[in-house]
């Protein structure tokens, strides 16, 4: 099944939940853990990240808010903001417009991990895995939904077996099905997308066409942190 998460979410305590959030929060936060970051941990609120900076000055701080770094942050929400050398054995705590949001709504899952374009076959491994129901939660963009996260979504449920789809699932694997044989052309039909490139960040949205480079998944710990298991 696909939710773009919203309030009436179903109760979650036995689902594996990959939440997406292609433009740019997940990309990007699987790009931290790939390039060497001991973890990840998304927040929703700015403040709560200088709270926990105040209380381990090693943490880096990323993220923005209109697609713009945030004033006083380590550093934004593209992926070729976090160079291997910036990250190694670090822990970056990461804020952001929709998909940190996003990952907050659903943090009563038993079992939860961040998904893109950029990690899909694992995502769909790594559920299977879990040996829970799968649910994949599309943050969308400022509460509508968002086409590119859709193709992502298509891109991990095209795995699972055609018995377990819900008419959702059907829907984004028909977009990805549509898109899969040139991904960084769907992926540009998007608003954000276009707003993105307007904004002259067109690498992050090619980037995040890039399908399966990375063959972990973010997996949240019982500390509450992401990190690759």
């Amino acid at each position: 099944m696909i939710f773009r998460w919203q309030d009436d979410m179903p109760p979650l305590e036995n689902y594996a939940v990959v939440v997406v959030d292609t433009l740019r929060a997940t990309t990007t936060m699987a790009t931290i853990l790939e390039r060497g970051a001991k973890g990840v941990l998304p927040v929703a609120d700015v403040d709560e990240a200088f709270s926990l900076r105040s209380q381990n000055p090693h943490i880096l701080l990323g993220g923005e808010r209109h697609n713009r770094p945030l004033p006083g942050f380590d550093a934004g929400n593209s992926p070729f903001d976090y160079a291997e050398t910036m990250v190694q054995d670090r822990l970056v705590v990461l804020s952001t417009t929709n998909g940190t949001q996003a990952v907050k709504r659903v943090k009563d899952a038993s079992w939860l991990a961040l998904g893109a374009l950029v990690n899909a076959r694992a995502c769909f491994e790594a559920q299977i895995q879990a040996e829970e129901k799968g649910l994949v939660v599309c943050a969308g963009t400022e509460g509508q939904i968002a086409l590119e996260d859709v193709l992502a979504a298509g891109a991990i449920v095209s795995c699972w077996p055609t018995s377990l789809r819900g008419d959702g699932a059907h829907l984004a694997c028909a977009l990805y099905n549509r898109w899969q044989h040139d991904l960084a052309q769907g992926i540009r039909l998007a608003s954000h997308a276009k707003t993105l490139i307007d904004q002259g960040l067109e690498q992050d949205v090619d980037f995040a066409a890039a399908l399966n480079i990375y063959s972990q998944v973010p997996v949240r710990q019982d500390t509450n942190w992401f990190a690759y298991p």
